[in-house]
């Protein structure tokens, strides 16, 4: 899977502008803006001129919230993402920004970016959605967006967002063409949202999540056309997937005729192997992507 440059303009929230306003997020972070009424977080480990919230070390409020350095730099984004059922007037928080062109009709692209859910948070939802459009939104409301997402960046090692450390989101979808907007956040209201409480003495009864590293990249399958992808031999029958070569696999992906990754397993032991396809696929064509160090291959299949 090769990827082209990222299309999202100043993904780590690093560039600044003037920050003698609290207008998040446009005043702190170049290029990014709250698609509703809502005022999603800038935050800053910058100790010497922080611009946006502040995420002092030293600082108790910050120690029970959760401190977190930043993935990329020094700076990162926060929200609100779900009060649970019949919460806070189901408030949402999004980031949005303008994406450096337009998408292609037609082609896959990579969605992807680092989150970590801050300690002093007590819930947790299962996945962020990602929605792309041809316009910007700025709904005068503070809750949930009337548009779904194309995307859901979810943890492929489990089941909801829990982890308090930076854990990359990847997904992959194909454009209808001409979306130029992004909006991140969580599209449901609340009792449609599916999460979790977690640690009743952890003291926020919310869902805020931490983001850095957005990216969204033109994706393309390929096989690698060397002597080293013949060593390397994918196979699929009665709902498996299986491999042989001379190297264990490094990786093994399934996309959808969308280009949507629906499977990925990493690493696979033994040089030779099968896996069952997930019950949850549908019945079509796929295609099956396995790299190890001698090699990769592509595989079109029907489940």
């Amino acid at each position: 899977m090769a990827t082209a440059q990222n299309l999202v303009p100043n993904p780590s929230f690093e560039d600044t502008t003037r920050c003698s306003l609290y207008q998040p997020p446009y005043e702190e972070a170049v290029g990014w803006y709250s698609a509703n009424l809502a005022t999603p977080d800038i935050w800053d480990c910058d100790t010497i001129a922080p611009c946006g919230r502040f995420m002092d070390a030293t600082d108790s409020g910050i120690q029970i919230k959760g401190y977190k350095a930043a993935f990329d730099g020094s700076r990162f984004a926060g929200g609100f993402h779900w009060y649970g059922p019949g919460g806070t007037a189901g408030t949402r928080e999004y980031l949005s920004t303008r994406l450096q062109t337009d998408l292609v009709s037609g082609q896959a692209y990579r969605v992807s970016m680092y989150c970590a859910r801050p300690k002093g948070h007590r819930r947790a939802i299962d996945h962020i959605g990602v929605y792309f459009g041809p316009d910007s939104i700025h709904a005068q409301i503070t809750t949930a967006l009337p548009v779904t997402p194309q995307v859901e960046l979810r943890d492929p090692m489990s089941p909801y967002l829990v982890d308090t450390a930076w854990t990359q989101l990847v997904d992959t979808f194909l454009a209808v063409g001409g979306e130029r907007w992004m909006v991140l956040g969580t599209f449901q209201n609340d009792d449609e949202v599916i999460g979790i409480d977690l640690m009743p003495l952890w003291p926020s009864d919310d869902a805020y999540y931490y983001i850095d590293a957005v990216a969204v990249e033109a994706v393309t399958v390929q096989a690698v056309n060397s002597p080293l992808a013949s060593i390397l031999r994918l196979w699929s029958f009665a709902g498996h997937i299986g491999w042989q070569g001379n190297a264990a696999l490094w990786e093994l992906l399934v996309l959808d005729t969308r280009g949507r990754l629906v499977l990925r397993v990493n690493p696979l032991t033994g040089n030779e192997g099968c896996i069952p396809l997930p019950p949850y696929l549908a019945e079509g064509p796929y295609i099956a992507r396995a790299t190890s160090s001698t090699g990769t291959s592509v595989l079109k299949f029907i489940k």
